[in-house]
């Protein structure tokens, strides 16, 4: 939760503390008397006046799988592509031919991390 509060404090964050009323004991706050239901971190618990306590990180998916089905998958699925290609998040595989081996995907196709 804290890295997208992070990102987007005003979107997936909750705002202001002080201006916080809970709802439905645990579920949420709302930010003032109404509103949209807030369900992320206040700001206050992100960031201390001068700079951000949390680093926003991407998901990494580590796969041991042999690259042409990862590579069948990939173009099976927009939706994957899309967030494998825009790096929305990283998408390593695992050689389980060689233990020392890692490869990382973007658009530009696959790249070594570990071994090669």
């Amino acid at each position: 939760m804290s890295s997208t509060s992070t990102t987007d404090n005003q979107r997936f964050g909750s705002g202001n503390k002080v201006l916080h009323n809970v709802v439905g004991g645990n579920i949420g706050v709302f930010e003032g008397n109404g509103g949209d239901l807030r369900i992320g971190l206040a700001r206050q618990s992100l960031h201390d006046g001068q700079r951000w306590l949390h680093r926003p990180l991407r998901l990494s998916v580590i796969i041991t799988a042999p690259r042409s089905m990862i590579e069948q998958v990939i173009a099976s699925h927009q939706v994957v592509r899309e967030l494998v290609e825009h790096a929305w998040l990283y998408l390593l595989r695992l050689d389980d031919d060689r233990a020392a081996s890692l490869q990382i995907r973007d658009a530009s196709g696959w790249r070594a991390v570990l071994g090669d």
